[in-house]
């Protein structure tokens, strides 16, 4: 699920001719109204204007000719500078794609899921050196903490390929339950021991979606339902799985890894946490709102979650909580994470200096979902070489 792109960016000051004062955008949520911040700029400014056109320009030329078949937004502050979608929902129907079309944002779920953890920490109902042991007293890896799942630094076996011969024949989802019942009796080798080194493994997710069903007492779909989508007004995410492996008809896409048939889904398909939930690029935005603003997670979830935790090797890359992070020239970070499976290819990139953020969905796997510099050469003006991991 995890492979490399290089892409180049820098971000330089930009000054704006608008004032930078926040106000409120409301959401409505079943009676309730959840305010988040949106930033006072001027949609009719040349700058702005100037950003428009050239974005669909590049995106017009992306679909044209890399064929990228998905749907992008760029926003700053939460505005929205640019939103489109290119190509169809599938190659049957051969619909166009619309905004509000669900996508697998396979990977990117990973930051779902730790904001989920972290919110559980500023309960007191998870502790970050909670081991193994004390959710799965069977485990075979009982030293393993709840820091490790999160930062990859847990070295255990990636399930992805450790179930392979024993679930290939499988005619139904495997299920995380399953996935911890096959751990405990195979007892597949670690790579390495925990907090040794970072070592990129979708076991650690699996098992935190776990973590998160024995401290709320509730499914990871319902949970997440529940706690997260529902309270911030994203309507239309939702998670997909064993036991929950229905989806909207008529407004979901089908993944293709070629432009063929739809790409089949697997055993594996029934394991959340590290993958599997389905949204679209304006609930994406909405999350930008909710992990850039301390109005839903306290600011001590966002600083910990955005906090390097590998240091053992010398770079500009690390990885917080859930999140990449790529050191920028003034001290901060870009925050991104990206994501592949079934052919779906997503990019959720956000800088929070100044608050923008690039979210970009495909259902039909192509390469240049992550090939955004030239998105960040028109809004900055200037490039340097940076490199992102999927």
């Amino acid at each position: 699920m995890q492979i490399k792109q290089t892409l180049f960016l820098l971000l330089l000051p930009l000054i704006w001719a608008c004032s930078s004062t926040e106000e409120a955008n409301e959401k409505e949520n079943d009676g309730n109204t959840l305010k988040y911040p949106v930033g006072s700029i001027d949609t009719t400014s040349a700058v702005f204007l100037q950003w428009q056109a050239d974005l669909d320009s590049h995106f017009e030329h992306l679909h044209r000719y890399a064929k990228f078949n998905g749907c992008v937004l760029v926003a700053r502050e939460g505005v929205v500078i640019y939103r489109n979608c290119f190509g169809v929902m599938d190659l049957e129907s051969n619909l166009p794609l619309q905004e509000n079309h669900l996508f697998q944002i396979a990977s990117v779920s990973k930051t779902f899921t730790a904001m989920a953890v972290l919110k559980l920490w500023d309960e007191g109902k998870i502790g970050l050196d909670q081991t193994l042991s004390e959710f799965f007293p069977n485990i075979p890896y009982p030293t393993v903490t709840v820091h490790d799942l999160l930062s990859h630094r847990s070295g255990l076996p990636n399930y992805l390929v450790a179930t392979e011969n024993a679930w290939k024949h499988s005619e139904v989802l495997q299920s995380n339950d399953d996935l911890l019942a096959f751990l405990i009796k195979e007892q597949p080798a670690i790579q390495a021991s925990p907090g040794r080194k970072f070592a990129y493994n979708n076991t650690n997710y699996a098992l935190l979606a776990l973590i998160i069903e024995q401290a709320s007492g509730k499914s990871y779909a319902d949970y997440m339902t529940e706690n997260i989508f529902r309270p911030l007004g994203m309507k239309s995410t939702l998670v997909f799985g064993a036991g929950n492996d229905s989806l909207p008809q008529g407004k979901t896409t089908t993944g293709y890894l070629r432009r063929q048939n739809p790409d089949a889904l697997v055993p594996l398909d029934g394991i959340v946490g590290d993958k599997n939930i389905y949204s679209t690029v304006d609930d994406l935005l909405i999350w930008e709102r909710a992990v850039t603003h301390d109005y839903f997670f306290s600011r001590k979830v966002l600083d910990t979650a955005a906090a390097g935790q590998s240091f053992e090797k010398p770079g500009r890359k690390n990885y917080g909580y859930g999140w990449r992070l790529l050191a920028q020239d003034d001290g901060g970070n870009m925050v991104y994470h990206n994501g592949w499976w079934h052919g779906y290819t997503a990019a959720f990139y956000r800088n929070p200096k100044d608050e923008t953020v690039v979210i970009a969905l495909s259902n039909i796997y192509n390469r240049s979902t992550y090939k955004m510099q030239p998105v960040w050469d028109i809004l900055y003006g200037t490039q340097a070489e940076m490199e992102f991991d999927q």
